[in-house]
């Protein structure tokens, strides 16, 4: 099961990219997680770790792409 703020930068991403057809810039997530820069950058970072994204040009999350769209454990 993934830790709170992995869930919700997972669900953000996926919302995010449905509703605006893009990926949320940083000050997007921050705005919207009110977390710092660094744990959204290593809340991220797990999610890549454990496949549910891949980032191939970390910091910029413009070009994340998302491998699986829910928690695997909460299904």
């Amino acid at each position: 099961m993934l830790p709170d703020l992995e869930r919700k930068l997972l669900r953000i991403l996926v919302n995010f990219s449905l509703q605006q057809r893009r990926m949320p810039m940083m000050g997007e997530l921050t705005r919207k997680t009110g977390r710092k820069d660094k744990d959204l950058l290593d809340g991220l970072r797990r999610l890549e770790r454990e496949r549910y994204i891949e980032w191939p040009d970390p910091p910029n999350p413009q070009n994340i792409r998302i491998l699986e769209i829910s928690d695997r454990e909460a299904l």
